[in-house]
């Protein structure tokens, strides 16, 4: 909602994301180049400092802004708009951009706030710029979210006491970097044989007080029928995998 005054406004709105908070962030902040490569309906151009901002009411608008704040810590910026089509209708026109991760769960929140000054009472507030925000939003998260998402395909790994090889081929379903957590669905090969659905999660937290760190591996599946075990033999198949890479890494220190 606008505020009461008839030329001075603020405009909020809230974008929830599948995309981590600071991946978001940083294509503001650090690759404003991409933002059009992400929503090229939207934005034809933008780098750093200047760019093409879309189209508002259907009619192609230019901005030139500048950055005026930057808080990497709140995943937050600010620009300031300095030239063009909107400093026609505005004496002032301030974005701030914040991304939070989600409580709970996987994803963000995309806070978008819109301060301005009006340069007459005939000037509308900016309400199309918002809803542009929004669709701004949704696509840099599906380029994002697209992009954490390749396919993986993992072969030779052991999961029978046979020692046979099996092969699994996984898709990345969510990265949070801020907790050093990563899952993985199966979505063909040998596992998909016996279990509908199998999900992986690994989450790395450092140990309190001490050097090293603590791997957590989180199996979540359900079976094709009750004839088929549950997959120890694949859990201690990460335990292993775990401690190999342990040395591999030290090794390289």
């Amino acid at each position: 909602m606008a505020e009461a005054s008839s030329l001075v406004g603020k405009l909020e709105t809230d974008v929830e994301i599948k995309a981590p908070a600071g991946k978001f962030h940083h294509m503001f902040a650090g690759r404003p180049h991409h933002v059009s490569k992400a929503t090229p309906g939207n934005i034809q151009n933008c780098e750093l400092h200047e760019g093409d901002w879309g189209k508002v009411d259907g009619e192609a608008k230019v901005a030139k802004e500048r950055i005026e704040a930057v808080e990497p810590e709140k995943n937050l910026i600010t620009f300031r708009v300095i030239e063009g089509d909107l400093m026609k209708e505005y004496k002032s026109f301030l974005l701030t951009i914040q991304v939070t991760p989600k409580h709970g769960g996987p994803g963000s929140i995309v806070h978008w706030h819109l301060e301005y000054e009006k340069i007459s009472e005939e000037v509308a507030h900016p309400e199309t710029l918002l809803q542009f925000c929004v669709e701004v939003s949704k696509e840099i998260d599906e380029h994002l979210f697209f992009n954490l998402k390749p396919i993986l395909t993992i072969k030779r790994y052991i999961v029978g006491a046979d020692g046979e090889a099996k092969v699994a081929k996984e898709r990345i379903e969510a990265v949070e970097p801020e907790k050093n957590l990563i899952t993985f669905r199966v979505i063909e090969g040998d596992l998909m044989k016996e279990y509908k659905s199998f999900l992986l999660t690994i989450q790395v937290t450092p140990k309190h007080g001490g050097a090293g760190s603590i791997v957590h591996w989180h199996l979540e599946y359900e079976k094709i029928s009750d004839e088929v075990a549950h997959p120890e033999t694949l859990l201690q198949f990460c335990v292993e995998v775990s401690k190999e890479i342990d040395e591999h890494l030290l090794a390289e220190e």
